[in-house]
């Protein structure tokens, strides 16, 4: 057993979904304690008192940590990106008392209007539907009453992060922004840039220390193919609008099997907004994950940057750019070849491409020799 904790999120984190229910990190993914191991599928009010957080924090003392962790435990093993876990150790805390949360990521809702495709049921209203109407799903977890989170202790918050769903569109997002608007915390809004409403521009306003997250995965067709029901003339205007009303903004770039197999068919565009990136990873579901894509693609994608970069002083990009690149790089170098996902990836695309009435080959000609292969 560990005389210290594995990680502090049961301590000082939080992450409150109306699909998902409660658990101390939006990372977890599931692993071996409770009845239901992913979250505590209730309300904050039961969670803090629950035999499921009891034993998640007995957890973090066992030597052998569990496969829930896995996306900190890769981050760790694998990339020299910090994970959460590591950026919760500067915290101290009560290990059998009372603390109050530093980070905390709410979902009210899963209201959205587009059905990307490497989104789930949870995050989207549509995909739920879509799920439904495919005959996977009957229905999903949902908690109705989540007003106990207007009772959560924040004076030593240090990050908010709010997510949907689409919270531009959400009015539990507004309800809750007039609750939190005179803290003074940072507050991280995640949005999927297709609303630019002058009453969601004057809602976002009201908060002191905002940071606005575009999420954006491309440009042009690999942009409305992989996030259906967007359409890139409109997000490139509302990138601009977005750019022009708010200082604090950056553009959240995962990583997927679709869009960083053609990044060369759009990269250059999505660098001339001169916005700073974030790049993440498609985990799950596994078709989507840059794995499941053989690595001679990948290679071509890296060497394509690496010219980039040698010519990227020439047409006037910066130092920061430049480093971008080279996070792309590291992802698709980190990423290899798995045949397990490319398998799912293989049967799941032909799946969704039929139900859809779409055809991944149309995207890009590589996509119909992976399909192949």
């Amino acid at each position: 057993m560990r005389s210290k904790p594995y990680c502090k999120a049961p301590w000082i984190g939080l992450t409150y979904e109306s699909t998902i229910g409660c658990k101390p990190c939006c990372e977890y993914i599931g692993g071996t304690i409770g009845i239901n191991p992913g979250s505590f599928k209730g309300t904050y009010a039961d969670y803090i008192k629950s035999d499921w957080l009891k034993d998640f924090k007995k957890m973090m003392y066992k030597d052998t940590m569990n496969p829930g962790c896995k996306i900190c435990i890769d981050q760790e093993n694998n990339t020299n990106r910090l994970s959460r876990r590591q950026k919760y150790q500067k915290y101290k805390i009560n290990e059998h008392g009372n603390n109050k949360v530093i980070r905390f990521d709410y979902r009210p809702g899963n209201k959205c209007n587009l059905i990307c495709r490497m989104c789930h049921p949870e995050s989207s209203s549509m995909r739920e539907e879509e799920e439904i109407q495919r005959g996977n799903i009957q229905s999903i977890f949902r908690i109705e009453d989540m007003n106990d989170a207007y009772d959560i202790d924040l004076t030593e918050c240090e990050t908010l992060s709010i997510l949907g769903g689409e919270p531009s569109i959400d009015l539990e997002v507004r309800k809750w922004i007039d609750h939190i608007k005179d803290l003074d915390i940072r507050v991280d809004i995640t949005t999927n840039a297709t609303n630019v409403s002058d009453k969601w521009f004057n809602t976002l306003k009201k908060l002191k220390k905002l940071e606005i997250r575009l999420s954006i995965d491309g440009t042009g067709n690999a942009n409305d193919f992989q996030r259906k029901g967007s359409n890139w003339k409109e997000i490139k205007s509302n990138i601009l609008k977005y750019k022009k009303e708010f200082q604090n903004i950056s553009i959240s770039l995962t990583a997927s099997a679709i869009n960083f197999t053609v990044l060369d068919i759009w990269w250059e565009e999505l660098m001339e907004f001169n916005i700073p990136i974030n790049m993440g990873l498609v985990e799950f579901p596994e078709e989507y994950n840059l794995r499941a894509i053989p690595d001679k693609y990948k290679e071509y994608q890296i060497e394509w940057l690496q010219k980039w970069i040698e010519k990227s002083g020439t047409f006037g990009y910066n130092r920061r750019q430049q480093h971008e690149a080279l996070e792309a790089i590291k992802i698709l170098i980190e990423n290899t070849y798995r045949e397990d996902y490319h398998q799912i990836f293989k049967r799941e695309v032909k799946k969704m491409d039929k139900w859809r009435n779409e055809n991944i080959s149309d995207l890009d000609y590589r996509f119909e020799e992976i399909l192949n292969a």
